[in-house]
């Protein structure tokens, strides 16, 4: 995730300097067929635009994150009570729809368009996992991440449908139920988002470090260990399934800090961890892996019990979508496999392999290695 100051320092908004206690987080679309986050923030960075200010526009073209308030700052993007309580994040849209009135848009390129929407639906995950964990914000609980559709279904917001709007009239297949799930997957992975100074251009982070900072004759301390979830008869994770994930994660044995200030131990275990705890070994820290990949590996025998697979599974097949689910999150994985026999899965699989609209070359190595899996 790469995150690009640029506080809009002209717009009365900020000049008014007033602060909010976040208690939300709500998604916009900005209702314009325009991808390109500088062309809002030349237009709105300005002492005459006093309608409209919010905390973040997010690129259409490279899935960016332009930052144009501080987050703690009352925004004007909710026309209603929101703004006092929720930062306000705007989404992009493709330059290939037409607004024809309203909500209602025409599009001459539905392929180009889903590039923009799932670039900017990516990015928006990402980001409201990072800005959830920092305001320690449970993404599930009610009223927390909302739409403005759904700000005004609860009176908090003015009379807009976005970006459920956009969603239902490309078919995109995207809902906020979903987005809310995604995020909440996000916030276990989270990595140290990329800052960057107005007009700079970065590398977003490919991948936590490898770092193995405990001795061999540390003493280990006691980690709490995940509760099974999985029911009898259903799938779980292989070794050979929790050795590819290990490979990409990265490891430490020493309890750290991640960046949103939890402590984390092995290859991304919070649970239960405090300072000072030390895992005796990196195979001891694939244990607690494989049992955090229960969960993750439940969302993939959900997606058989509900019809979504609709081919059998083998060990490997089960092994890679449970790796793809645990970097890519559940509703990907949902977006994966549905209505796909297992050929076109794998195929597509190849495709989740850019962060910040760019490939990644760690992403597309983990991919292409799942693929092999899935296959074999």
């Amino acid at each position: 995730m790469e995150i690009v100051q640029s506080i809009m320092t002209n717009n009365p908004c900020y000049k008014a300097g007033k602060k909010i206690a976040v208690k939300g987080l709500m998604l916009h679309s900005v209702g314009c067929p325009q991808p390109s986050a500088e062309v809002f923030i030349r237009n709105w960075n300005n002492p005459e635009q006093k309608r409209a200010c919010v905390h973040a526009f997010i690129d259409g073209n490279t899935g960016k994150t332009y930052q144009t308030l501080p987050w703690d700052h009352r925004a004007w993007h909710a026309g209603g009570g929101a703004n006092n309580t929720h930062i306000g994040v705007e989404m992009c849209e493709p330059s290939c729809i037409q607004y024809t009135g309203g909500a209602t848009f025409t599009c001459t390129d539905w392929a180009a368009a889903m590039e923009v929407v799932k670039r900017t639906y990516d990015a928006a995950v990402e980001l409201f996992a990072y800005l959830c964990r920092e305001y320690h914000l449970d993404p599930l609980a009610d009223g927390v991440v909302i739409s403005h559709k759904e700000g005004h279904e609860r009176g908090i917001a003015s009379g807009h449908g976005d970006p459920n709007h956009l969603w239902n009239g490309l078919q995109s297949g995207y809902t906020m139920d979903a987005f809310r799930r995604d995020v909440k997957d996000a916030m276990g992975h989270l990595q140290q988002p990329e800052h960057a100074a107005d007009g700079a251009v970065q590398e977003a982070a490919q991948a936590r470090s490898a770092v193995k900072t405990a001795q061999e004759t540390a003493q280990p301390q006691e980690i709490a260990r995940p509760q099974t979830t999985g029911e009898p008869g259903e799938m779980q994770v292989s070794d050979r399934g929790v050795a590819l994930i290990a490979k990409y994660e990265g490891c430490r044995l020493e309890a750290y800090k991640c960046p949103a200030g939890v402590w984390t131990i092995g290859y991304g275990h919070t649970a239960g961890v405090k300072e000072g705890d030390r895992l005796a070994s990196e195979d001891a820290a694939k244990e607690l892996l494989k049992e955090d990949l229960g969960k993750y590996g439940g969302y993939v025998n959900a997606c058989v019990k509900k019809g979504l697979i609709g081919f059998s599974l083998t060990q490997n097949m089960f092994d890679a979508l449970t790796s793809f689910c645990y970097n890519c999150g559940n509703g990907n994985l949902q977006k994966l496999v549905t209505d796909r026999d297992a050929q076109t899965v794998a195929d597509k699989l190849l495709l989740y392999n850019k962060g910040g609209g760019k490939v990644l070359p760690g992403l597309a190595r983990r991919r292409e290695e799942e693929r092999e899996l899935f296959l074999s």
